[in-house]
C-alpha cells in the first residue's frame, strides 16, 4: 500500500485546492425517510435491509420522467424498524416540500410518486432542516467528520438537525444539507457551526462552505456561488443558459441587489485537481472542474 492511499480523501481534496462550488447534486428531487442507522447499506440506500423493493424502482422511475431523484436515509433517535417512518420530500425547481411525520413503511414508495407528480400528502416545512452526513459506512471522512459536527449544530434551538445517508462528494466531508432551500455545504467544521446556522436560519447562504444549490448543474452552480461573492446580499439569483467563448464557458447571473437589478456576466474554466474520490483509494485520480476566473457587470 502506497503512502498517498493511507491518506484520507478530504485531506487530498484540500491540500489538492479543489473548490467547493459546483459540486451539489443536480437532482432537483429529494425524498429522504427515517430509517435505523444500523440498518443502512453502504453504497445504495435503496438496498437498506428490512426496506420493501419498490423503493428500489423509485430513482429510475423519476430518471424515466427526465426528472432525477435522490433518495437518502436519515436517523431519528429512538425510532425502530417496525416503527412508522418519517418521509421528507423536496422539489428544489418548483419550490414544494412535504412532510409526513408517521406513515407505514410500505406507503412510503407511493407517498414519494404522488409527491413527484405534483400531489400528495404532507405539510410545508416549517423551519430548517439540516441534514448531516455521517455515513461511515459509506466512507470513512464522512463518519468522522460528519459526527464532529452534528452536536455544534444541535445548540441552535431554532434549527432542526439529523443525521444522513451519503449526500456525494464524501471527499468534500463534513457535508451538510439545508431545506427547504437546497443549499449544501461542505467541508463544514465545528467552529463554522454558528455561523452557518445563523445563515440558514435567516434565509442566506454561507458562502464560505457552500458546495451550490441542488438541482443546478455544474456551471450555473458555480456562477451562482461567484455573484454571490461579488453581491453578499443579492436576492433572486438566476443563472442563465451558458454561452461558449473557446473552451470557456460565459454565464450570465441576474440579481437583485437591494432594489437594484443587476447582471453578472461570469466566465468560467476548467482546471484538472488531483483528488481522491473515496478513503483507501491506491493513487488520486485527475477530476476535472469548471471554476468562475471573472465576472463582468452588464448592462440590464
Amino acid at each position: 500500500m502506497s503512502p498517498e492511499s493511507t491518506r484520507a480523501c478530504s485531506e487530498v481534496s484540500f491540500e489538492s485546492g479543489e473548490p467547493l462550488a459546483g459540486t451539489a447534486s443536480d437532482a432537483p428531487l429529494f425524498a429522504a425517510f427515517s430509517w435505523p442507522k444500523a440498518l443502512w447499506h453502504h453504497d445504495d440506500v435503496a438496498l437498506s435491509e428490512g426496506l420493501p423493493a419498490e423503493i428500489r424502482d423509485l430513482a429510475g422511475a423519476a430518471k424515466r420522467s427526465g426528472r432525477k431523484l435522490q433518495l437518502r436515509l436519515f436517523q431519528r433517535t429512538g425510532r425502530q424498524a417496525n416503527d412508522p417512518v418519517e418521509l421528507i420530500c423536496a422539489d428544489f425547481q418548483r419550490a414544494r416540500t412535504a412532510r409526513i411525520p408517521e406513515l407505514p413503511i410500505e406507503r412510503c414508495a407511493a407517498a414519494i410518486s404522488e409527491f413527484i407528480a405534483g400531489g400528495g400528502a404532507g405539510t410545508p416545512l416549517e423551519r430548517p432542516l439540516l441534514l448531516v452526513c455521517t455515513d461511515g459506512k459509506h466512507d470513512l471522512c464522512c463518519g468522522k467528520l460528519g459526527r464532529s459536527i452534528v452536536s455544534a449544530l444541535r445548540a441552535d434551538p431554532q434549527l432542526e438537525v439529523a443525521e444522513v445517508s451519503h449526500l456525494g462528494g464524501h471527499r468534500l466531508a463534513a457535508n451538510c444539507l439545508a431545506l427547504a432551500s437546497g443549499e449544501l455545504y461542505g467541508r463544514v467544521a465545528a467552529a463554522d457551526a454558528p455561523a452557518l446556522a445563523e445563515s440558514v436560519r435567516h434565509g442566506r447562504v454561507y458562502l464560505p462552505r457552500y458546495r451550490g444549490r441542488t438541482g443546478l448543474d455544474e456551471l450555473a452552480q458555480v456562477a451562482e456561488a461567484a455573484a454571490l461573492a461579488r453581491f453578499p446580499n443579492a436576492t433572486q439569483v438566476r443563472p442563465g443558459a451558458p454561452r461558449t467563448d473557446g473552451d470557456a464557458r460565459i454565464v450570465a447571473v441576474e440579481l437583485r441587489d437591494g432594489d437594484v437589478a443587476r447582471r453578472l456576466a461570469v466566465r468560467c474554466v476548467a482546471r484538472v485537481f488531483e483528488v481522491f474520490a473515496s478513503c483507501g483509494d491506491l493513487a488520486p485520480e485527475p477530476r476535472a472542474r469548471w471554476i468562475a476566473q471573472s465576472g463582468e457587470e452588464e448592462k440590464i
